[in-house]
């Protein structure tokens, strides 16, 4: 088993505390930006907006490696995976200004570029 895979399965293992009435999936993001992949577990208490987000494993943008390291994560877990790709980002629609959960407790409202 490669080094990255011993890495990621025990960040894995390390976060995956299998609590009650807790659900939790894994996301892999293709990111462009810094030519890598990166892996996360993401856990949600039932009932509760906020996500915790872990991060497991980032490694650069080799599809062999990445191939093997998913493998080898695919053959240790069931848990449902999300795949998301930095080409692809979603606007949520409307610019956020005001968000409590994530850590914007002061208004971030958005300047033109003429101000």
């Amino acid at each position: 088993m490669l080094a990255e895979s011993k890495t990621l399965l025990a960040n894995f293992d390390r976060y995956f505390l299998r609590r009650y009435q807790w659900r939790y999936h894994l996301m892999i993001v293709d990111n462009h930006l810094f030519d890598c992949y990166t892996f996360f577990l993401q856990a949600q208490r039932a009932n509760e907006k906020l996500l915790h987000s872990y991060d497991l494993l980032e490694i650069p943008r080799d599809d062999l490696l990445y191939q093997q390291v998913l493998a080898d994560l695919q053959a240790h877990t069931q848990l449902s995976i999300e795949f998301r790709n930095t080409h692809h980002l979603v606007h949520p629609g409307t610019n956020i200004v005001h968000d409590l959960e994530h850590g914007h407790g002061r208004s971030t409202k958005y300047h033109s570029e003429t101000d």
